[in-house]
């Protein structure tokens, strides 16, 4: 995205333009819409869409591209261990957009996917987030007849925040949800 465009609000599908909900709080149903095996790939098309435009949006796997596409970032996944999970670490998001912007995430789940990704980026250094990460990203150091209250220490804090058994984000969900119905297709 350029600095000068406007954040997207709508997305044209089959010659018709759809006012479009990309609040951050819709994103995240609907990424738990995508991760509920109790829901068939069509349920799950027709309820997203619902969140998204409404009960007028026709229960197209296109349209739901189209709307996930005009606000996917190209950026290159990150090497490693995943640092953070959305849902687990909600509490430290909150209290970090809350010390930071002054804003309460609880009261405003209307924020824009997109300014919600670039403030939650640019959170600083000095925040629940920021020093949670950073233990999971700790490494233990090698023991030493010195350091062993250290280790204990950071062992216990990694052991406190680890990451439990963290299943799909929104673009895994998505992405496996488009080759499904594209399997079925082809069948």
């Amino acid at each position: 995205m350029k600095p000068y465009e406007a954040l997207p609000a709508e997305v044209e599908y089959d010659g018709e333009v759809y006012p479009v909900d990309y609040s951050y709080g819709v994103f995240f149903a609907v990424a738990d819409l995508l991760r509920d095996d109790r829901l068939t790939p069509e349920q799950q098309i027709r309820l997203a869409l619902d969140l998204f435009i409404g009960p007028d949006a026709p229960p197209d796997v296109e349209l739901l591209r189209l709307i996930y596409d005009a606000v996917k970032e190209d950026r290159p996944k990150a090497d490693g261990p995943k640092l953070m999970d959305i849902e687990q670490d909600w509490p430290y998001i909150c209290a970090s957009f809350q010390q930071t912007y002054g804003i309460d995430l609880y009261a405003d789940k209307g924020i824009h996917i997109q300014r919600f990704q670039a403030l939650l980026q640019g959170l600083p250094n000095d925040t629940k987030l920021a020093e949670v990460i950073g233990i999971r990203a700790a490494e233990i150091p090698t023991p030493t007849k010195y350091n062993g209250k250290e280790i204990a220490r950071l062992t216990r804090l990694k052991t406190i925040y680890a990451l439990k058994g963290t299943g799909k984000d929104f673009e895994s969900g998505l992405a496996g949800l488009f080759e499904m119905l594209e399997a079925r297709a082809k069948a």
